[in-house]
């Protein structure tokens, strides 16, 4: 089966095995030809990896130093603010704490987005090949009846 993915280029599927008893082994499965729903393709597609933990990383960046620098030009920092220091090395509520509250929230965006999409790659794989694997045996379950 033929799919077009995003970016308009084409690629091949194989489709779910049929016993056909013409096919070359005698009895042995042979494919079939089915056509896949393409939102059904989008919603099981990995996420990338570097892509998700770039965009977190400059959200949560970004949030974190426009905290900070609101903070600073109101020129009362409140104390949980300040307890950020004890996890995020050099940073304070100042000027200086902007930027390093920046590279501070960019670098555990980034390791929060990009662990994110590992795990769930991870995880929709391993469901699809547990599907998999029980499609398969359910299909060879009557295998030696056709010996």
């Amino acid at each position: 089966m033929t799919v077009e993915n995003a970016s308009g280029k084409r690629s091949t599927m194989r489709g779910p095995l049929e016993n056909n008893a013409a096919s070359a082994g005698g009895g042995l499965p042979g494919l079939v030809k089915t056509t896949v729903p393409s939102p059904l393709l989008r919603a099981f597609a990995p996420l990338h990896r570097g892509a998700l933990g770039i965009a977190s990383g400059v959200v949560v960046g970004g949030l974190l130093a426009t905290a900070t620098l609101l903070l600073a030009i109101r020129g009362n920092p409140t104390p949980n603010f300040d307890l950020l220091a004890q996890f995020f090395w050099g940073y304070s509520v100042s000027w200086r704490g902007v930027f390093v509250g920046l590279l501070w929230g960019f670098g555990v965006g980034f390791m929060l987005g990009y662990g994110f999409a590992l795990i769930r790659n991870a995880a929709v794989w391993i469901w699809l090949t547990v599907i998999r694997s029980r499609a398969e045996m359910d299909q060879y379950s009557d295998f030696l009846d056709h010996l």
